[in-house]
């Protein structure tokens, strides 16, 4: 009996001439014409040859492509003269490099029910088992509309502004755990991966619970969130901002129902703008959401800006920018991402500039068919960056800096503190209470700026690494750019010279290179926060 195995991807092709020869040593008395018949079927089945008398076992060994199951398959002879054997077997396992994962039972089992003809698994390597990620549960949110159990969302899409008591939990914390490693059955090793640890943490009026499992709320206020941090914040709602108001400074949460009038400022942790904001300055640490369209103004935010329009606007967002409608001669800067998410939506005239990805609907003015090909009027021009400016890497290196005082400082008062503290145990009280107030407020003003620094690092950190997997940004047209658009990519420019529909923008080669922006798109979708206005 012969048995010619199937011609798998990557498996070790038969060779017909060592077969002859295997079966010259034998004595094997075959026609020709019937091994090529054999040869040639590569059935994987044991197909007649010729008749034998053979008085030997035939003990054959195979394995699998990755290598993580072998299969002995036992031939008994025609006039047997001695029994097959567990060493036999051993043995010729170990001629192939088989040495871990040997099913000894197994293999017993086959001799003593004399299994034959059938290929048995009897070794087997250890598969990895990859670790789990780590995740949070919202409990701040309703149980019918929090994220399925295991999933690593994104912190930004989440609903905010929850009313919360001290004591609250807000979130439980699951944490990754890492993998262990598996084994092939010639023992090379197969290494798991660990579990991606899910970042969130305790912001302001917030901290650990003792076993650092979720995180609860410290005081009474509305649940904010600025990064992967959570905090508790107080509200103050206005009507609207304007003569009647004066500027407005609030350490928290801002609400302002109506509209900001030209010529104010308001500043605030997070700002939420009900109507339009005129030619006004808005500032704050985290997000700055306005209904309607942001005019003339002025717009600065720690975290990302959501807003219906804007027209003759600067705005700067550390993070992301999200425009429902459209951008006219603006300039808009963000961090990490900038989209126009309606289907319609365009930008004309201004500058557009994201860390990473810009999308954008459609980009510029078509001109009119019967405009004379001599006028003088033309589109305004729109310019789009793509890419981590020069000036956001130096940002960052300061910031590293600061980060690297902020810490020196905080240990030598942390010290200094420490030393208080031992002459409290040996009841010496302090020559001036006021000094050592002043200490302790120093201290705590120094550790709220650390963890400023770390929260300022990490973000910036995230977008440069996203940075160098998009090879330094993308820009998606879905529908039409016209001319008189100019996109610079790592700080080259590509001039828009005919119009173009549904094309991405990137670096390649040394030089900016478009291709159609469906497949990628739909591999980058997913780096753009789905934020509700």
């Amino acid at each position: 009996m012969l048995r010619v195995p199937p011609q798998l991807v990557g498996a070790e092709i038969p060779d017909l001439d060592e077969i002859q020869t295997d079966l010259h040593v034998m004595g094997a008395d075959y026609l020709p014409e019937t091994l090529l018949e054999v040869f040639d079927n590569t059935s994987g089945n044991f197909e007649y040859l010729c008749d034998e008398k053979t008085t030997e076992f035939i003990v054959l060994v195979e394995m699998n492509e990755d290598e993580s199951q072998v299969f002995l398959n036992i031939v008994p002879p025609q006039e047997p003269t001695q029994p097959v054997t567990l060493e036999r077997c051993l043995d010729a396992l170990k001629e192939q490099g088989i040495q871990q994962g040997i099913e000894k039972d197994t293999i017993q089992r086959m001799i003593g029910e004399q299994v034959h003809y059938e290929p048995t698994v009897v070794a087997q390597g250890r598969v990895p088992v990859h670790g789990q990620d780590g995740w949070a549960e919202m409990s701040f949110l309703k149980e019918a509309s929090r994220p399925k159990p295991g999933v690593q969302v994104n912190l930004r899409e989440m609903p905010m502004l929850q009313e919360v008591k001290a004591g609250d939990t807000l979130v439980k914390l699951t944490p990754s755990t890492a993998g262990a490693d598996g084994f092939t059955i010639t023992g090379k090793a197969i290494t798991a991966f660990s579990g991606k640890t899910y970042r969130i943490r305790p912001g302001r009026n917030t901290r650990y619970n003792d076993d650092r499992t979720a995180i609860i709320a410290t005081k009474e206020g509305a649940l904010c969130q600025f990064g992967s941090t959570l905090s508790v914040e107080d509200v103050k709602v206005i009507d609207k901002v304007d003569a009647s108001t004066g500027h407005i400074r609030f350490d928290g949460i801002l609400k302002i129902k109506g509209s900001v009038s030209d010529r104010y400022s308001v500043e605030a942790t997070r700002i939420d703008v009900g109507g339009s904001v005129g030619k006004a300055k808005l500032r704050a640490s985290g997000d700055i959401r306005v209904k309607q369209g942001i005019v003339g103004s002025v717009v600065q935010a720690g975290g990302s800006v959501l807003a219906q329009s804007m027209d003759d606007a600067q705005v700067s967002a550390v993070e992301n920018v999200l425009v429902m409608d459209y951008i006219s001669d603006s300039k808009v800067f963000a961090g990490d991402t900038l989209r126009i998410v309606g289907e319609r939506g365009y930008a004309s005239g201004g500058t557009l500039q994201a860390g990473n990805l810009l999308w954008i609907p459609n980009i510029g003015e078509e001109l009119p068919e019967d405009q004379p090909e001599d006028s003088e009027e033309q589109p305004p021009q729109t310019f789009l960056d793509a890419g981590i400016s020069i000036n956001a890497r130096k940002s960052f290196n300061t910031l590293k800096e600061s980060l690297q005082k902020s810490h020196m400082q905080f240990e030598d008062r942390h010290k200094e503190f420490g030393e208080t503290l031992e002459r409290f145990k040996n009841q010496q009280l302090p020559d001036d209470p006021e000094a050592l107030q002043e200490q302790v407020s120093g201290l705590r003003k120094n550790l709220r700026g650390l963890f400023n620094d770390i929260r300022k690092l990490e973000l910036q950190n995230d977008i440069n690494q996203l940075n160098n997997e998009m090879d330094g940004g993308i820009v998606f047209v879905t529908n039409k750019v016209q001319p008189g658009t100019a996109i610079n990519v790592r700080r080259m420019r590509y001039n828009v010279l005919t119009p173009a529909t549904k094309v991405a923008y990137f670096f390649e080669q040394s030089g900016i290179q478009s291709r159609p922006c469906g497949d990628l798109l739909e591999k980058h979708q997913r780096h753009f926060p789905r934020m509700l206005l």
